[in-house]
C-alpha cells in the first residue's frame, strides 16, 4: 500500500503541469484579488487599514479553493489508472482492493496539505512584503489542524464525485467546473454575505463556505479586534464578508468544525457505498 502511495505522490509532484493546473483556480483568485477585487471591496466598505483585514480574509478563501482543487486533481489519478487498466493490473496482485483505494486517499490528503502550505507561503510572502502582514505564532498549530481537516473533507468529496466518473476525458471538464465554482462557493470572488438570500441558502448547503469561514475566523481574529471598537459594526462586517455564517443565528467555530467533520463522514460513507460499483467496473477489465 505504501509503495502505491509513494507512486501516486511521485506522479503528482514530478509533473510541473499537474502541480500548476491543480493550483490554477487558487492562482487566478489570488491575481484577481490583488489586481481588482481588493480595491473594489475596499471602496464598498470604506475601512481604515483595510489590507490588514482583507489580506487574511482572501487567504482563508484561497486556502479553501486550494484544498478543493488539489484533492480533486490528486484523486483523479485513480480515474486515470482505471481508464488505462492499471487498476485492473493492481487487482491481480495480492494487495487488497481497500488498500489500493486507501493509497489514493493518503496521497490525496498529503498532496492537499503540502499544496495548501505552498499556497500559504506564496500569499504570506507577498502580503508580508506589500502590506507588512504578520500572523501570530500561536495561530500555527490551529492553522495546521484546520488544513488537515480541510484535506480530509475534500478528499472524501473528491472520492465521492469521482465515483461517478468512468472516462478520463471527463476529468478535464469536471476540473474546470469545480475549479471555477470553488472561488464562488468559498466566497472569494464575491463575499457570501453580499449575495441574495436564495444564493446564500444554496451556498450554506456546501461545506466550502464553512471551511473558508473557519480559516477567516482564525486568521482575522487579531485584525478584527484592532479595527472595530463597536461590536455591532464588527458583526455586520463579519456577516457581510462571510466570516460569520448565520443559520437561525450566528454559528460558532465549534459548530462549523462539526459541520465539516459531518461532511467528511457523509462523503466517506457515500464513497464506501459506491466502492462496490467501482470495483465491479474494474473487475470487468481483468
Amino acid at each position: 500500500m505504501w509503495s502505491l502511495t509513494k507512486r501516486n505522490l511521485y506522479l503528482f509532484f514530478s509533473s510541473p503541469s499537474t502541480i500548476f493546473f491543480s493550483l490554477l483556480g487558487a492562482l487566478i483568485a489570488f491575481v484577481l484579488y490583488t489586481v481588482f477585487l481588493r480595491d473594489n471591496i475596499d471602496s464598498a466598505l470604506m475601512l481604515k487599514n483595510y489590507n490588514l483585514l482583507l489580506d487574511p480574509w482572501v487567504i482563508g478563501g484561497i486556502l479553501t479553493v486550494t484544498t478543493i482543487t488539489t484533492t480533486l486533481t490528486a484523486f483523479s489519478q485513480m480515474i486515470i489508472d482505471r481508464g488505462t487498466k492499471t487498476l485492473a493490473d493492481f487487482l491481480i496482485t495480492p494487495v487488497a482492493y481497500f488498500k489500493i483505494q486507501f493509497s489514493y486517499i493518503i496521497s490525496a490528503i498529503t498532496i492537499s496539505i503540502v499544496m495548501q502550505f505552498g499556497m500559504l507561503a506564496i500569499m504570506y510572502t507577498y502580503f508580508s512584503i506589500t502590506d507588512q502582514l504578520r500572523f501570530p505564532f500561536e495561530q500555527l498549530v490551529p492553522l495546521f489542524l484546520l488544513i488537515i481537516l480541510s484535506s480530509l473533507v475534500w478528499t472524501a468529496f473528491s472520492q465521492f464525485i469521482l465515483s461517478f466518473v468512468t472516462r478520463i476525458e471527463t476529468l478535464g471538464r469536471l476540473g474546470t467546473i469545480i475549479g471555477t465554482m470553488s472561488g464562488f462557493l468559498a466566497g472569494v470572488y464575491l463575499p457570501s454575505g453580499m449575495l441574495p438570500d436564495s444564493a446564500q441558502r444554496f451556498i450554506n448547503l456546501i461545506p466550502a463556505i464553512y471551511n473558508a469561514a473557519l480559516f477567516r475566523n482564525l486568521l482575522m481574529k487579531k485584525p478584527l479586534s484592532q479595527t472595530f471598537n463597536s461590536v455591532q459594526a464588527r458583526h455586520i462586517f463579519e456577516k457581510s464578508m462571510g466570516v460569520r455564517i448565520n443559520i437561525n443565528g450566528p454559528l460558532t467555530g465549534s459548530t462549523m468544525v462539526i459541520i465539516l467533520f459531518a461532511s467528511f463522514l457523509g462523503f466517506s460513507l457515500l464513497s464506501l457505498l459506491l466502492s462496490k460499483r467501482s470495483r465491479n467496473f474494474i473487475t470487468k477489465q481483468i
